[in-house]
């Protein structure tokens, strides 16, 4: 994690549950992963909505699975802004990384990571918003983030599966599915 996510999660990232996704994002991460034609991880639910490929539209295999597998995380219930709203944002993304990484493809030799941000937006730009996405790390790409120290306009963080499994409490049940396609 970087500098501002370390201010940000004070003593530590907090241990997550399944009920601390939103339910729409539960049902992203708890339909699976699909390897495609091309090897690209992609959440199954979030890959039938795309239509294109990563030989196609972008340059590499990684940033095409960061921009299909990318979602801002739901925040339209929390408050404002405060201590709370960082608080809720930060446990529920983290939950939604951990119950999507728990179940990622571990074939093919390229390990998932799941990056959590975040950051300043919204409609008058001083709204705490998060986004969530994974890709893998593979040796023949330049990396989604290369030295997450250097990032300073947002809080991020970047979790792989052990993290994932360490963060997610014990009672998180089965895990989710994993095909090919």
């Amino acid at each position: 994690m970087n500098a501002r996510m370390l201010a940000l999660a004070g003593a530590g990232l907090p241990s997550v549950r399944p009920d601390d996704v939103p339910p729409a994002y539960r049902a992203l991460a708890e339909e699976g992963w699909t390897v495609d034609a091309d090897g690209a991880c992609l959440l199954s639910a979030l890959r039938a909505g795309w239509s294109g490929s990563a030989a196609g539209e972008f340059g590499d295999v990684v940033h095409f699975e960061a921009t299909v597998n990318g979602r801002a995380m739901m925040d339209h219930d929390l408050p404002a802004d405060g201590p709370e709203r960082r608080h809720r944002l930060l446990r529920r993304s983290v939950a939604y990384a951990c119950l999507a990484l728990r179940a990622a493809p571990a074939e093919g030799g390229h390990a998932v990571l799941g990056y959590v941000s975040l950051s300043e937006g919204g409609l008058s730009d001083d709204t705490p918003t998060s986004h969530v996405t994974f890709c893998t790390r593979r040796p023949d790409v330049l990396p989604y983030v290369d030295r997450i120290e250097d990032y300073s306009g947002e809080a991020l963080l970047e979790l792989s599966r052990d993290d994932a499994v360490e963060l997610l409490a014990a009672t998180a049940g089965p895990a989710p599915r994993s095909r090919h396609s």
